[in-house]
């Protein structure tokens, strides 16, 4: 795959916000305040939607205060734009986590890719599919999987899965958001890792994607997953924004 190009007018950010939706949402003070029952920093953290970002000490501690209202640590997902705000958070005692990369591709040399037979592409996840990617990614139990169950199917989505003797070993799982896919939950269970499932299923996907009209790709990746960064390499993805959560008490 080659990268995409004329990318200076794709907010990835809000790609992102809708391929990946949080359950509820407020404007506070300029900012989108995302909550999901405290399921994953992206559906859980305050976000500037594309406008310029309130640094003001009132605005952050309207921020603040819906979170914890929730009973939520205030978390806030910055862009490499926005450094005031950032130098204020860390004023605040705020530490950084998670610098994330956000990767993109087009998917068209894939169109016509053989079909992975092994590889089963399905509409809805099912149990086995949730059960594998949140053994791998999951933080908490029976309430939060049925969070992340209700985040997974918020908008249109294709799974995918590779079963080894009848066992779910690798999912992944592509958001469709007009012509663009976003790749999410791609997970291989540890006892499977090292034989090639995960580029397996992801390979799958994307083409499964193409084949449904999906022309371009985004991801996002922690900065220092240096063996899927390597994946993503070879499946022709580039860097094309990145951003970084910070996390108060």
């Amino acid at each position: 795959m080659n990268p995409v190009t004329e990318l200076s007018a794709i907010d990835f950010a809000a790609l992102a916000d809708t391929g990946w939706p949080t359950l509820e949402r407020a404007g506070v003070a300029g900012w989108q305040v995302r909550t999901a029952g405290g399921v994953t920093k992206r559906a859980n953290s305050a976000w500037s939607a594309g406008c310029a970002a309130d640094a003001s000490p009132d605005a952050l501690a309207a921020v603040e205060r819906a979170y914890r209202e929730r009973a939520l640590p205030p978390i806030f997902q910055l862009a490499g734009a926005e450094a005031a705000v950032r130098a204020a958070l860390v004023g605040r005692g705020y530490r950084l986590v998670d610098e994330t990369l956000v990767l993109a591709a087009s998917l068209a040399s894939l169109a016509d890719q053989p079909r992975d037979i092994d590889i089963a592409i399905t509409r809805a996840p099912d149990d086995d599919w949730l059960g594998a990617w949140w053994a791998v990614d999951g933080r908490g139990g029976a309430a939060e999987l049925e969070i992340a169950r209700q985040i997974v199917t918020g908008v249109p989505a294709l799974y995918a899965s590779l079963r080894v003797d009848g066992a779910v070993a690798s999912v992944a799982r592509l958001a469709l958001v007009d012509t663009w896919g976003g790749l999410y939950c791609v997970a291989t269970l540890p006892e499977f890792r090292r034989r090639g499932y995960g580029e397996r299923v992801t390979r799958a996907l994307l083409a499964a994607g193409a084949e449904r009209g999906v022309t371009d790709a985004w991801l996002q990746v922690v900065a220092r997953n240096d063996g899927a960064l390597a994946l993503y390499s070879r499946l022709g993805f580039a860097e094309v924004d990145r951003y970084e959560y910070l996390v108060g008490a």
